[in-house]
């Protein structure tokens, strides 16, 4: 049992990673993609021996050669700002793309281990991001797809120096259409929170980043969260109802109760109802000083004279 409750445990916090990073990603794929688009006909032969082991088919060989020069990039380059995890982090996630989209069988841990110890057996070099080289589950793997491809449709948007040429708005409206496809997912009494708080995070960057941009004003991307807060403040009512439950008044308790709050009514109402007699005391006496002091002053004037 307690392996279990580890094993969930350890795939909620692996999970909760991945799409925390998810924003990171969309540099890291700019770099990957300039990192890899030229061929080396080198790298052909080990590749093809890593497809042989791992489904027998040549739908590998071509990603095993863009792996390879991206883990020559990780470790020679200068990052560019970029660090490392980020780097491998990407690479991890190409990976499971690719067994997902390549591989005859569905993406799962035995598969994903398959080929990753197929690859090392032949290119060791993989163990500079051995650290960042966790299984994925396959639903999370689609979701942190669909929410890169988000960002990447609305860098387009951003970078455009002419938003009506080619259409860019057009990327915004697809991006609205699976930004909605989540929604389900983030309804009261939904416990996605790792994947919706993905998605507002993607929400703030897109508004921060457009601001002003006319095809965007008109292009409304809700915030899912609310359904969650939501949720959370009916477990709270719930909490405290369940409390005040727990700590019902005994029979002794309540005639007390009520004569303490008996006995503090009275003493307001009277002291509401004397205010206006005593102001009026104050008045008269007031005005009583101010006469004996004109009748003192008057006395010593005349027994001056």
């Amino acid at each position: 049992m307690r392996s279990y409750l580890h094993v969930l445990l350890y795939n909620h916090l692996h999970f909760s990673i991945q799409y925390k990073h998810i924003s990171s990603l969309l540099n890291c794929q700019k770099h990957f993609d300039e990192s890899t688009v030229l061929k080396d006909r080198e790298l052909v032969s080990p590749c093809n021996t890593i497809a042989s082991h791992v489904s027998g088919t040549h739908a590998f060989v071509a990603p095993c050669q863009n792996i390879i020069k991206y883990l020559n990039h990780i470790q020679y380059s200068s990052y560019d700002g970029i660090n490392k995890i980020d780097r491998c982090r990407y690479l991890n996630f190409y990976i499971h793309k690719q067994i997902n989209s390549n591989y005859s069988n569905p993406l799962t841990q035995n598969t994903y281990n398959t080929y990753i110890q197929a690859f090392k057996s032949r290119y060791p070099e993989l163990n500079v991001c051995n650290d960042n080289m966790k299984y994925i589950d396959k639903e999370v793997i689609v979701n942190i797809k669909k929410i890169l491809d988000m960002y990447i449709k609305l860098d387009k948007v951003i970078k455009a120096s002419d938003i009506n040429q080619d259409n860019i708005c057009s990327s915004a409206t697809e991006c609205l259409g699976t930004y909605r496809s989540f929604e389900s997912d983030c309804k009261e009494g939904s416990h996605n929170n790792e994947l919706c708080n993905a998605l507002e995070n993607f929400r703030s960057y897109l508004v921060n980043s457009t601001a002003g941009m006319g095809c965007m004003e008109s292009i409304i991307f809700p915030s899912f969260n609310v359904a969650q807060e939501k949720t959370l403040e009916l477990e709270g009512s719930r909490t405290a109802a369940a409390s005040l439950q727990m700590k019902d008044p005994t029979d002794e308790e309540v005639p007390d109760l009520k004569s303490s709050n008996s006995k503090t009514i009275t003493a307001i109402s009277t002291t509401l109802l004397l205010f206006p007699s005593l102001f009026s005391l104050y008045k008269v006496y007031k005005e009583f000083l101010s006469k004996q002091k004109s009748g003192v002053q008057i006395i010593i004037i005349y027994i001056h004279n």
